[in-house]
């Protein structure tokens, strides 16, 4: 009974659901949730169908498996690099790997402004404002959001911090370029 009140929830939400969200409507608590969420995503990884349950952050969603969502996306010619300009697509990176970043920072880092590119993430929703440089002028930091993790599959800043992890392995810069959360990227190195 709660795996199926879950799994409904979960289909339902167009955005991934909160431990909370789920003990109002389920009226059960976060440990008897947890244990229905795990025994529903090892239910759908045994199936091997198109979805999947996965966490994202301290959320659950329901998503399809990124194998069919890649040939779904294909077929309906819905690619997201298709929405955003490769300007957008550069400072979305730089953001992801440098946040909390400024604008400033952004600029420097892409050679060119990124005025137009920041105003498109935000509106889209991939980027949010954070707080305040201590920088002179007291400009504004920018951070990737939630959305950003659902749209890349990411389940939140622990994957992310791999993945710089791994690109400073790779040789696409080192470990120590990257700033870890928390860090004004350039700035700090000003």
């Amino acid at each position: 009974m709660l795996q199926n009140l879950l799994e409904g929830l979960l289909f339902s939400s167009p955005h991934p659901v909160s431990l909370g969200e789920m003990e109002r409507v389920t009226g059960r608590n976060e440990e008897e949730i947890l244990h229905a969420l795990q025994e529903l995503k090892q239910s759908y990884e045994a199936r091997e169908g198109a979805l999947a349950i996965r966490r994202v952050g301290r959320k659950w969603q329901m998503v399809v498996r990124p194998q069919y969502g890649a040939l779904l996306r294909e077929r309906l010619r819905r690619s997201f690099s298709r929405t955003l300009s490769r300007g957008a697509l550069e400072t979305l990176a730089i953001v992801s790997l440098y946040q909390p970043v400024t604008k400033v920072d952004i600029d420097l880092k892409r050679g060119t402004d990124s005025t137009q590119a920041l105003r498109t993430l935000l509106r889209t929703g991939l980027v949010t404002v954070c707080g305040r440089s201590s920088a002179p002028g007291r400009p504004f930091l920018y951070r990737v959001t939630e959305k950003f993790f659902q749209t890349f599959g990411l389940e939140g800043e622990e994957e992310l911090e791999k993945l710089k992890r791994l690109l400073g392995e790779k040789g696409y810069g080192t470990a120590q370029q990257i700033p870890g959360p928390g860090r004004s990227g350039l700035a700090e190195k000003m």
